[in-house]
């Protein structure tokens, strides 16, 4: 489990725009526990959360980064964050 920050979930919720639309259950499930959160509070996510959110992340971040650099630092830190937690 991990928890995230606002501003975190604010990001994460940008990433999962695109999500709405897609065919699976686990990101749909993902999606709907971002909506119910509208004032964008701190949220826990479990492992397999986590790693939707990265999926996103990388989906959302690859059409503009050649490399870590031209990534935005909210979410370059971000995405360290989740990685980290997932090797844990």
């Amino acid at each position: 489990m991990l928890t995230l920050s606002e501003s975190e979930v604010r990001t994460v919720k940008a990433w999962a725009e695109k999500a709405e639309t897609s065919p699976f259950p686990q990101e749909h499930a993902v999606v709907s526990r971002l909506k119910k959160n509208v004032s964008s509070r701190s949220m826990m996510f479990s492992k397999k959360e986590l790693e939707v959110i990265l999926y996103w992340a990388e989906q959302e971040t690859k059409a503009y980064s050649v490399g870590e650099s031209f990534l935005l630092e909210q979410e370059a830190e971000l995405i360290a964050k989740i990685e980290s937690n997932l090797n844990d």
